[in-house]
C-alpha cells in the first residue's frame, strides 16, 4: 500500500495472519477506501467480507449472488425526477 494509486487489489490479505493483525490490515484497507481508493478484496472468510460495502458471491466461475450497498441518507432526500 505504498504510492499513489486509485485501485487496490487484495487476494486473501489476512490469510496467514492472527486475528489482531488481520483486523489491522482490514482497517488499513478500509481507510484507503474512505480516502477514495477503489478496493477489491478476495476472501473465503465471511467475517472479512462483512467489512465490504458490496459483496459478490462467485461459485464455479459464475456470479451466484451479491449484496448492494445500503442506502445512504442522501437517498432519503431524492425525489423522483429531481437531480
Amino acid at each position: 500500500m505504498v504510492g499513489d494509486r486509485r485501485l487496490l487489489l487484495a487476494d486473501e490479505p489476512t490469510g496467514a495472519l492472527d486475528a489482531a493483525n488481520g483486523e489491522a490490515v482490514m482497517r488499513m484497507l478500509r481507510s484507503a477506501c474512505r480516502r477514495g481508493i477503489a478496493g477489491v478484496l478476495v476472501t473465503h472468510d465471511a467475517q472479512l467480507a462483512s467489512w465490504a460495502d458490496r459483496v459478490v458471491f462467485i461459485r464455479d466461475g459464475r456470479v451466484v449472488d451479491e449484496t448492494n450497498p445500503s442506502a445512504g441518507p442522501d437517498t432519503l432526500l431524492a425525489v423522483d425526477g429531481a437531480s
